[in-house]
């Protein structure tokens, strides 16, 4: 390029005026034809590039011009077809009449007696006239397919179909076999080539899913090999599924016959195959207000592909979520009839009201029995009415098309559609087992769950010997060097009895197990662990760091350690664990360990101000495995089953690079030789619980600047601001062994600018800011402020009974918005 530049440069300044006349009569034309043939390029690459944007039911779209959200209820399509040769052309035919390859396709449900499953690997049938006018059927499996080889050029280029109508093939050594039928005539051994026919389904590998039968005991799960004309397909939609490149069938009385072959002859019965080469898509969308638009063009509209767990849709059933655990044992259900997706609020019909109420979007959870999606397998559940008949089954089995005015629309494989109740039908999970087995499994797994998380854990038994056992045993010969770590660390030492339970102080002031000339360091701090012990709960300044005993209520108690013997190198990494964090944690995270079990820490993090966490506590068990530190500390997060963060999972899971439960490159992953604990923690703080947590959740800082991201972000840091209020409802009913003092010691301290804050939002201040709304701010959400209004006289009220000093805020008048 620079060279042409210089080189046009040149030429510029050497030229004279008068040859101007000369260079128009010698270039004029050519730079005309240049032009033209340039804009008749550039229009041609546009044409190429100008991809029709394709939906299909239920995807999420938005104008252009507007913020609304709707969703895709039906797709119309048309589609331009050429045929293999491409030497015909087929324009606006509409999808409805375009048919598959095969009959059945990988992915799809088909139906065998009460049973129904998902299709995988397919087998195909193809039939073949030779060119001798006889016609034979084979089952393409093992040794067949080497019977019947392809010799046109492979035109589709997809394995997927590896014969296809009007395909030329080449029979090898021909013989009658089980997996092959000769249909007529007798087979010239000369006459060897012929053109594939039709290729339908011939074998199919089911993968089963249910049993539309209360006891599937009586009609035992089919095998998985199933010939397809003992399977009936369900599906629907199919419609809307094509896409540009696809091979399809189109009946030859929707266009005009092939009339001559170049080469060979070709039955009339042969079926035809063409390409999608355009389509073009009309949808229908409901919107979140409750409207409907039909026939929009899909071009006018834009995909929306980040969706967070508050925004709803109209028809969709809900369960109400309550402001704390404590108002979710009768909670009511209800239908969705309209959302203000900007006020963040919804018209919902509850099941046991009359009128329509106008409910915060954040006080709402998608009805865990009624999620019910378009394209979604159901079972009626009246089974006992069904005889046992094949027809009968299938008016059992569906797909839901649609949800209407607290009914779901399902078209069932019988043929017919009909309206059911949300109760009446089954939601089919896809996956390998008997929903009504998933169910069961699921409801045994929550009560065990809730068993094991209300269950007391006591002391760890006693050996014959009397000696105190724990899953991660300290060795005799560690003691005099463990407290010789504690007592420089905690200014006690640290001690673990083998013959009594730890911590128990003899009367003189020992510990029991241990004589006083072991260790003389016990010998003089003995009696300060015991006062130290007594009165650590009265202190007004609650240690930062602590060593304490009884681990039992730690989410890694039953983890087990990969010896008895403790590694010196392991010891070694502790003691530089501990001096870290007793010498350097920040004044807002507070951390303790236990002297029986070394491996096991526990965390008290404060929210930092700024963020919607501002005041807030969230706790973390931590494990040191074995392998530490060439393997990551296990860090579970104490939820209470709150989700307040993208990184923060309801189930405690903590996903975080640096503990390699997320990717991540260079110093956001573990380092062995130079990764802490404090580390963790300090990332726990500034990295996760942040001022824009949206945007934490993987590739959403790419909407960073954004008005779309923006707007998320905010609607997401109201809802965080709630869930850190649930939290502290949660911890004041129930803190963590250890930091009870802290929990109660910090809200006490705190609670009048929490109260305060949530004034403040509710009068609009954005979540996170302390001053009032800027001119031409936004401030919250109608849906933020309706729940924020019932949950402040819930923190009142548990402040209160705490004895905490609320001041103006004792009556919740003083708070409305």
């Amino acid at each position: 390029m620079d060279v042409f530049l210089s080189d046009f440069d040149s030429y510029s300044e050497s030229s004279s005026s008068d040859g101007y006349e000369d260079d128009d009569f010698m270039y004029t034309g050519q730079a005309t034809s240049i032009l033209s043939n340039l804009q008749e390029t550039i229009g041609n690459i546009d044409d190429f590039l100008l991809f029709e944007r394709r939906y299909v039911h239920g995807d999420i779209v938005v104008y252009s011009s507007d913020s609304q959200m709707g969703k895709v209820t039906n797709v119309e399509m048309v589609v331009d077809l050429e045929n293999i040769n491409g030497d015909k052309k087929l324009k606006d035919i509409n999808s409805n009449k375009l048919g598959r390859i095969r009959s059945i396709s990988a992915g799809e449900f088909v139906i065998s007696g009460p049973w129904v499953g998902r299709a995988q690997h397919i087998t195909d049938s193809v039939t073949v006239l030779f060119d001798d006018d006889t016609k034979c059927e084979f089952t393409v499996t093992g040794l067949e397919a080497e019977k019947l080889v392809p010799i046109s050029p492979d035109i589709m280029d997809d394995s997927q179909y590896p014969y296809y109508p009007g395909q030329r093939v080449k029979g090898v050594n021909l013989t009658p076999s089980k997996s092959s039928k000769w249909f007529c005539g007798s087979k010239n051994k000369n006459q060897d080539e012929g053109t594939v026919c039709s290729v339908e389904t011939g074998l199919v590998h089911v993968n089963w899913l249910g049993c539309v039968l209360h006891c599937s005991e009586s009609m035992p799960k089919p095998p998985s090999l199933q010939d397809s004309k003992d399977l009936t397909p369900i599906s629907c939609f199919s419609h809307s599924n094509w896409q540009i490149g696809d091979w399809c069938m189109l009946p030859k009385a929707e266009h005009t016959s092939f009339t001559d072959h170049p080469v060979h002859k070709q039955s009339n019965n042969c079926s035809e195959m063409f390409v999608i080469s355009k389509m073009k898509c009309k949808v229908d969308v409901l919107w979140q207000d409750g409207s409907e638009s039909c026939g929009l063009h899909s071009s006018s509209l834009g995909p929306i592909n980040t969706l967070d767990a508050h925004d709803f849709w109209p028809h969709q059933f809900v369960l109400e979520k309550g402001t704390s655990s404590d108002d979710e044992q009768d909670r009511k259900w209800g239908v969705v009839k309209a959302v203000d997706a900007n006020e963040k609020t919804a018209k919902v019909k509850w099941e046991s009201e009359i009128e329509e109420t106008t409910v915060s979007v954040y006080e709402l959870i998608e009805h865990p029995d009624y999620s019910y999606n378009q394209g979604d397998l159901v079972f009626r559940l009246n089974k006992d009415q069904i005889v046992e008949t094949s027809d009968l089954y299938l008016a059992h089995i569906g797909i839901v098309i649609g949800l209407k005015n607290g009914f779901v629309q399902v078209k069932w494989a019988a043929g017919f559609t009909s309206k059911v109740a949300p109760h009446e039908v089954l939601r089919v999970e896809k996956s390998e087992a008997t929903p009504s087995l998933n169910i069961q499994q699921d409801q045994d797994k929550a009560e065990l769950s809730l068993d094991a998380s209300d269950k007391s854990f006591s002391d760890s038994d006693e050996d014959d010997d009397g000696l105190k056992t724990t899953i991660f045993n300290v060795p005799r010969a560690a003691i005099g060097f463990l407290s010789n770590v504690a007592k420089r660390l905690l200014g006690f030492p640290f001690y673990a009895s083998l013959s009594a339970a730890p911590g128990h102080v003899s009367e003189k002031g020992s510990i029991s197990g241990l004589d006083e000339e072991d260790d003389p360091v016990l010998v003089e701090t003995s009696s300060e662990v015991r006062v130290k012990e007594s009165s650590s709960k009265n202190l007004k300044d609650f240690r930062q760091f602590d060593m304490v005993n009884d681990c039992s209520d730690h989410h890694f108690v039953d983890k087990s350690s990969i010896s008895s013997q403790v590694k010196k190198c392991w010891l070694k990494k502790v003691q530089q664990e501990w001096s870290i964090l007793a010498n350097n944690l920040p004044e807002t995270i507070y951390v303790r360990v236990f002297e029986e079990r070394m491996d096991l820490i526990r965390a008290a993090i404060v929210g930092a101000p700024g963020t919607p966490y501002h005041d807030g506590l969230f706790f973390f068990d931590i494990f040191l495995p074995p392998e530490y530190p060439h393997e990551p500390p296990m860090v579970h997060y104490e939820s209470g089953g709150l989700r307040v963060n993208p990184n923060l999972y309801e189930s405690g899971r903590v996903c975080l690079s640096l503990l390699k439960t997320w990717t991540g490159t260079g110093s956001e992953t573990w380092n062995p030789n130079g990764s802490t604990i404090l580390q963790v923690l300090v990332s726990l703080q500034a990295l996760v619980l942040n001022k824009n947590p949206y945007f934490n959740e993987a590739g959403y800082d790419e909407q960073v600047g954004s008005p779309e991201g923006e707007k998320k972000s905010g609607s997401y840091n109201e809802n965080a601001f709630l869930m850190s209020c649930k939290s502290m409802l949660y911890i004041l009913r129930k803190p963590p062994k250890h930091f009870e003092a802290l929990v109660e010691q910090h809200l006490s301290k705190r609670c009048m600018n929490i109260l305060m804050a949530c004034k403040a939002y509710l009068e609009g201040v954005p979540v996170g800011c302390c001053s009032d709304v800027e001119a031409g701010g936004q401030g919250n959400s109608t849906g933020f402020k309706i729940m924020l209004s019932k949950l402040v006289p819930k923190l009142v009220e548990a402040f209160t009974a705490k004895g905490f000093d609320c001041g103006e805020f004792k009556s919740s008048n003083n708070v409305a918005g």
